[in-house]
């Protein structure tokens, strides 16, 4: 009888334990935009902010996941779980309000890209109106254009994903997309379209370019804390810059 008990207390302290360390892992999820965050080709989170992350893990001494998957559902995700925090996500007031940024982790300029066989005269962003501009349906930047007078009924035009919205571009479907040129040309050649085909057409210096770590509000104040520190302390001892030439990212 003592044995049955002493199992039976060994067991729930197992389970006890197991289920407070899951309480406590951190899981930090990402859509899939390659080299920053992707699924490669061994069905593993990949990529430069991926390693960011696991330095980051090893900094603070914290228990980590790390998890690929579309914006729409990380969002959710996000803002459901206090333990969840988004890899990548572009800095706005609005947004602060909703969740809290920890620290930069890249910076990613935003342009109008256009195939180079049409010629348009962009001096800034209103001068696109009247052409057709598209981004991908529940991004920030889709806010970002709406704010700015593009309207679904005479020159936005909306894709369900980044893939799509390439495709719209070559298809004629659209004149312009607003996207980060981030290894805009690998990206192409991945979905089967010529990147010699295209430029950029406009820089918009006024879009949000800095990507943060970002986490639910409910998140402890404590791990909040650390996981900033974290941040600061790779970028000083130069392993964040050591990540940056291991992907080859400079100014984009």
């Amino acid at each position: 009888m003592k044995n049955v008990l002493y199992i039976c207390l060994t067991l729930f302290s197992l389970i006890f334990a197991v289920q407070a360390k899951s309480a406590n892992t951190l899981r930090f999820i990402a859509e899939d935009l390659y080299p920053l965050h992707f699924i490669d080709e061994k069905n593993q989170a990949d990529g430069f902010l991926v390693d960011v992350v696991k330095a980051i893990l090893n900094e603070c001494n914290c228990d980590g996941t790390i998890e690929i998957m579309p914006q729409a559902r990380a969002f959710r995700e996000l803002q459901n779980d206090a333990n969840t925090l988004m890899i990548s996500l572009l800095q706005t007031p609005s947004r602060a309000e909703n969740y809290d940024f920890l620290g930069e982790v890249f910076t990613a300029h935003a342009y109008l890209v256009g195939k180079k066989e049409k010629i348009f005269i962009l001096t800034n962003l209103q001068s696109a109106r009247g052409l057709r501009v598209s981004t991908v349906r529940g991004y920030f930047s889709q806010g970002y254009l709406e704010k700015a007078g593009f309207t679904l009924e005479k020159d936005l035009v909306l894709a369900p994903d980044p893939a799509s919205l390439m495709k719209m571009l070559y298809k004629d479907r659209t004149d312009l997309v607003l996207t980060n040129t981030l290894h805009l040309e690998d990206e192409l050649t991945s979905i089967g379209l010529d990147p010699t085909l295209i430029e950029k057409k406009l820089r918009l210096k006024d879009f949000p370019k800095e990507l943060h770590i970002v986490a639910n509000k409910k998140l402890a104040v404590e791990t909040k804390s650390v996981i900033s520190s974290a941040i600061h302390s790779i970028k000083y001892s130069g392993h964040y810059n050591a990540l940056l030439a291991k992907w080859h990212l400079y100014d984009s």
